[in-house]
C-alpha cells in the first residue's frame, strides 16, 4: 500500500511525508452478518527507509445489508515519526476503537463511506507501559474510498482489488487537524 499523510502540529506546521505499508489481514466468518477481522501492519518511510509503525488491529464486524458496525482493539508501537532522525525507542499505544461504514455498488465498483472513533492512550513515561500511563486523544476519522475488482476466480470472488481513498482525521485536543490520508492499495 502506498500512502502520502499530511500532518500538522498546532494547526501552523504542514509536513508531507511518504510511506509504504505492509499489511496482512485475515477474516474469520461466524456467519454471513458476523466475522472477525486481524491485520498486521507494518509502516515504513520510503527515504530513508525507517521504520514508522507496526501495528495490530482486531475488529468483530456486523453486517446489515450495506451497513457494517464494528468495535476492537488496536496495539501500536510508534518509532520514527520524522525520519532523518531515526528513534531512541518506540512508544506504546492502546486504542479501543467503533466504527460504521455503509457501502454502495455500482455495477462493478464498490463505494464505501466509513466513520470511525478511535480512542487513543498513548504511553507517557518509556520505563512504564501504557496501562500505567498515559495521555488520551479522541481522534475522529472519515474515509471515502472506490474498490474496483481487478480479477475474480472461478467462484466470482474478487482476487485481486484496486482501491483508492481518502481519509481526514480530527483530533478533539488543541491539535485538531491530524492528517489526510491519500492512499492507492492493490490487495491480493
Amino acid at each position: 500500500m502506498l500512502c502520502a499523510a499530511l500532518t500538522s502540529q498546532a494547526q501552523r506546521e504542514v509536513t508531507e511525508q511518504s510511506l509504504y505499508w505492509i499489511r496482512y489481514q485475515n477474516q474469520l466468518l461466524f456467519s454471513p452478518k458476523l466475522y472477525w477481522t486481524n491485520e498486521i501492519d507494518n509502516r515504513r518511510f520510503f527515504s530513508p527507509d525507517v521504520q514508522n509503525q507496526l501495528i495490530i488491529h482486531s475488529r468483530l464486524h456486523y453486517k446489515i445489508n450495506r451497513w457494517d458496525f464494528a468495535g476492537g482493539l488496536t496495539f501500536s508501537w510508534i518509532f520514527a515519526q520524522q525520519p532523518e532522525l531515526g528513534y531512541d525507542h518506540a512508544v506504546s499505544e492502546f486504542r479501543p476503537v467503533t466504527e460504521v461504514s455503509y457501502e454502495l455498488r455500482i455495477g462493478n465498483v464498490f463505494f464505501q463511506s466509513r466513520v470511525r472513533l478511535d480512542h487513543r492512550f498513548f504511553q507517557e513515561d518509556p520505563d512504564k507501559s501504557v496501562f500505567e500511563e498515559s495521555s488520551y486523544v479522541l481522534r475522529f476519522r472519515y474515509r471515502a474510498q472506490v474498490r474496483i475488482p481487478l480479477k475474480k476466480d472461478d467462484e466470482n470472488n474478487s482476487r485481486i482489488t484496486l482501491r483508492i481513498a481518502d481519509e481526514i482525521m480530527l483530533n478533539h485536543t488543541s491539535n485538531t487537524f491530524d492528517q489526510n490520508r491519500i492512499y492507492v492499495s492493490v490487495d491480493f
